[in-house]
């Protein structure tokens, strides 16, 4: 009788594993699809890309293939790369100008593409996102041969979670984090989304990954974001135990800063990277 008894509850608890498997799969789900916007279509004519932009291939770690744009600075010994890490929508042709800026500050730029966003493989995930800035450093490092601190890492919005991840333990010489948000759950809550706040889950914990961290970060958040709010951004530059620095831009908004105040958002990260 106790064998059956104990039998009966092998089989009770891989139900239960089954279950908890389908519904762990149809919250990822569910977070993907509320997080991913990725455009496949829009892109820039090739005779609108200047002579010094190069497309490459990137290869993840998983077997993806990312497009990527190498902004080349023509001058020899520039040993400075800024790798750019964009947020959830649209793709890297729509940040042809913020990489175009960083370019003219004399720095090598790396415009990277995320799986599943315009000519890059695969389906956009949060694993998958983070395999992506991985591959993107380990292609700075291994094939464009930059010195790791000579790399700075520069991500917007969701891209900010991706360069906290791939920053970790790694002596970069400085990490921009552009309206940056602290965890998913707390995105969830901000977007006041009730009951499905807990699928959230522990997703994009950028929070508890900030002090992983060892090169200095620079936040730049605008005071009235009503996408990530701008609490957020001081969530993160408060509990950084590293150097540091914030520019807070009033009256700015999500996707606005650099219109805002074009000066204090180009200057500030100039004066950072430089």
């Amino acid at each position: 009788m106790q064998s059956l008894i104990a039998i009966i509850k092998m089989g009770y608890n891989k139900i239960i594993l089954v279950f908890l498997g389908i519904f762990l799969a149809a919250c990822s789900g569910i977070r993907n699809s509320m997080t991913f916007f990725p455009d496949q279509k829009s892109e820039i004519s090739k005779d609108q890309i200047p002579a010094y932009v190069i497309e490459k291939e990137i290869k993840t770690s998983d077997d993806e293939t990312l497009q990527a744009f190498y902004f080349k600075i023509t001058e020899p010994n520039n040993e400075s790369l800024v790798i750019y890490l964009h947020g959830n929508a649209g793709n890297l042709y729509g940040r042809f100008e913020y990489a175009k800026q960083l370019y003219e500050m004399n720095h090598n730029v790396l415009l990277i593409s995320y799986r599943g966003y315009a000519k890059s493989t695969g389906k956009p995930s949060e694993e998958g996102i983070y395999l992506d800035g991985e591959a993107a450093v380990t292609f700075a490092i291994e094939t464009l041969g930059f010195q790791e601190e000579n790399i700075t890492i520069f991500g917007r919005s969701l891209g900010t979670t991706v360069a906290i991840n791939a920053s970790q333990k790694r002596n970069f010489k400085g990490v921009v984090l552009v309206t940056p948000l602290t965890s998913g759950k707390e995105m969830a809550v901000a977007m006041e989304l009730g009951s499905l706040t807990s699928v959230a889950g522990e997703s994009y914990n950028s929070i508890a990954k900030i002090n992983n961290l060892i090169a200095p970060i620079l936040i730049l958040h605008g005071t009235i974001d009503n996408v990530i709010p701008f609490d957020m951004g001081k969530d993160l530059y408060d509990t950084y135990n590293g150097t540091k620095k914030l520019i807070t831009i009033d009256g700015g908004n999500h996707n606005d800063l650099q219109d805002i105040s074009p000066t204090e958002f180009w200057d500030g990260i100039e004066d950072f990277i430089n």
